[in-house]
């Protein structure tokens, strides 16, 4: 593996934290956009309907247009932080609400639209990073300032409005951190019990022991590789570390057989891929990540199990997985056969490219290993 490759490796798996937290922050985006664009909607209604009475009501037709307009930017925004855009999105969604409640105001509802302002600095703290509220807060106070001498104190500066405005920052602030920290302590449960559970089948099935932590690395290298969002890599890793959960119902005569199976055993072991669905399918954070236990033994040609699924049917993570999963048990030792070489496996992925693989992952797996051989 050259430096490059290996810090960014490294740079995945240091991050997976991160990764959960913009999992969160996307989540909280996605409910405001679309709420938003609910609300705009409604606002719509009512233009539209005042316009149908009254055709001549150029300011209900320009009203409805200017939604219009928003409606599809916040779509825009939308499908940008669906990409994973989270922080990219959140700052501008806060620049437009700041933008147009500052240029919307009036100066008898100042104070009003003062507290207002509170909405772009929840937001920063939710789906920013906790620190960025006092961004938006200073811009707040310098706006509030600037009105306040620009109209030549026609009002009075009210520094109840001020010092509620900031307390809010600050309870936001706190509330926010409280929340990262606490996500943090509930992924950092969960992945130490899905490791937990890695390490109680590599106890079981001494044959593959460390295969699951092997691979891991390997596959998100790939899958960031193949332009795989990052949230997604989430799912993928707690999948490939449980993608064998299914064989602790497999009766140990079969698992430690040390000879071929009869065609009843192989039955009985293909279980594993819909045990593990089985048990997993009902632990909501895992739902996401059951692609690769359950179908990673699928085949892009339709011959595997246990749906018997063929080429893209498949799901993205399984097909990624498969081919990894492949190399490291060719690669591995085995009390009936010695690994095999690098290259004899490599020949090994092209033959079996577009009836066992993906046909447009496998050239990319292998490119790779090779730069990195």
């Amino acid at each position: 593996m050259n430096i490059q490759e290996n810090q960014h490796t490294q740079n995945l798996l240091d991050d997976y934290e991160k990764l959960v937290l913009l999992e969160y922050r996307q989540k909280i985006l996605n409910s405001l956009i679309l709420a938003s664009i609910a609300v705009i909607i409604g606002i719509s209604a009512i233009n539209l309907f005042q316009w149908f009475k009254d055709p001549h009501a150029a300011y209900a037709l320009r009203n409805i247009i200017v939604d219009g307009l928003t409606i599809g930017f916040l779509f825009i925004l939308w499908q940008f932080n669906r990409l994973g855009k989270v922080e990219s999105v959140a700052w501008i969604l806060g620049a437009l609400i700041f933008t147009l409640l500052g240029e919307t105001y009036a100066i008898e509802n100042i104070n009003q639209t003062f507290l207002i302002m509170a909405l772009p600095i929840l937001l920063a703290g939710f789906a920013i990073r906790p620190w960025a509220i006092f961004i938006f807060l200073a811009f707040t106070l310098g706006w509030y300032t600037w009105i306040y001498y620009a109209n030549e104190q026609v009002f009075p500066y009210d520094i109840f409005q001020t010092g509620t405005l900031i307390a809010i920052s600050i309870g936001a602030y706190v509330v926010a951190t409280v929340l990262n920290k606490t996500i943090s302590d509930v992924v950092t449960a969960y992945d130490e019990t899905i490791q937990g559970w890695a390490a109680a089948l590599d106890m079981r099935d001494t044959e593959t022991m460390g295969h699951s932590k092997r691979v891991v690395e390997l596959t998100l290298r790939l899958a960031s590789r193949l332009d795989v969002p990052p949230k997604d890599l989430i799912h993928i890793r707690r999948g490939v570390l449980i993608h064998d959960i299914g064989k602790m119902a497999v009766p140990d005569s079969i698992l430690h057989k040390p000879t071929s199976l009869t065609e009843e055993e192989w039955a009985i072991m293909r279980k594993h891929p819909e045990h593990a669905y089985t048990y997993l399918a009902n632990v909501k954070y895992l739902r996401p990540a059951l692609d690769i236990p359950y179908c990673h033994h699928e085949k892009w040609d339709g011959s595997g199990y246990p749906q018997g699924l063929k080429g893209e049917d498949i799901p993205l993570a399984a097909r990624i997985f498969a081919i990894v999963d492949v190399w490291d048990a060719l690669l591995s030792d085995r009390p009936y056969r010695p690994g095999w070489e690098h290259e004899t496996i490599i020949d090994y992925l092209r033959k079996e490219s577009g009836k066992h693989f993906d046909p447009k992952i496998v050239p990319v797996f292998i490119e790779m290993l090779q730069e990195n051989a």
